[in-house]
């Protein structure tokens, strides 16, 4: 003898089965945790500095990774500060140092120097980094009167960036 089945059971054979609410809060827990995850196993650590166009930087066994700061390029023909043009790098080279002191990079970067003091004022600190792309075939020179620049306006943590030949 057979019985006849529960409404229940009738119902899912039919499959309409019955009507589930998601709670959430265990949704919100897990989408947290996920984004945790996430963004520990997320990594900054790729080229912070891309070279300017044209620009060929020299190579080294150097692996210290770059960070970020005022960057300062020396190329085949300008001198750029920022992304502004500040000087011909040949013109640059052959300047008395008395000339450089009066030059537009000097009062570009003493303008940039006073701005980071001011803004110590509201919790940031300023650093005096640097950053010097400059093209393998610039004249030493050039670059000696970039640091000088650099130094005179309290710029003296100079990064020089290179291709790194260093394996991982």
């Amino acid at each position: 003898m057979a019985f006849a089945p529960s409404k229940g059971k009738k119902h899912k054979a039919e499959g309409g089965g019955g009507h589930m609410e998601l709670n959430m809060t265990s949704l919100i827990d897990m989408f947290t945790c996920l984004l945790a995850f996430l963004l520990k196993s997320f990594s900054a650590e790729g080229a912070l500095v891309t070279p300017s166009e044209g620009l060929e930087l020299p190579k080294s066994i150097a692996s210290e990774r770059a960070k970020p700061g005022l960057t300062v390029e020396i190329g085949k023909n300008e001198i750029v500060v920022e992304g502004n043009k500040m000087a011909n790098t040949d013109e640059f080279a052959k300047t008395d140092y008395q000339q450089l002191l009066k030059s537009p990079m000097h009062a570009d970067l003493d303008q940039r120097h006073k701005a980071a003091v001011a803004m110590e004022q509201y919790g940031t600190k300023f650093e005096g980094e640097v950053i010097i792309q400059g093209d393998k075939d610039i004249p030493f020179s050039a670059l000696y009167k970039v640091m000088f620049l650099c130094a005179r306006n309290d710029y003296g943590k100079m990064r020089l960036i290179v291709i790194s030949t260093a394996s991982s």
